[in-house]
């Protein structure tokens, strides 16, 4: 077990979020959609419309409390 921290989500004046790298669907919502791998789950929607991934298990740097799921296709296309 190992948190990570999301690179883009580290900006000025705002310290930024970590994910657990081993999180399952034990550690969220055991309904929720897709495949999970290294604290991400993958839900690959129907259609043109692109793949959706979110990181299972997070926490503010700040604090180290865990806050639930971020999007990691949010965080993946920020500049």
């Amino acid at each position: 077990m190992a948190w990570i921290t999301i690179t883009k989500s580290v900006v000025t004046g705002f310290t930024g979020w970590a994910y657990e790298n081993t999180a399952t669907a034990a550690h969220t919502y055991t309904d929720a959609p897709g495949s999970y791998s290294s604290g991400i789950r993958t839900f690959t929607t129907p259609g043109l419309s692109p793949n959706q991934e979110t990181y299972v298990r997070c926490r503010r740097l700040l604090d180290n409390v865990e806050r639930g799921e971020l999007s990691k296709t949010f965080y993946d296309a920020r500049p």
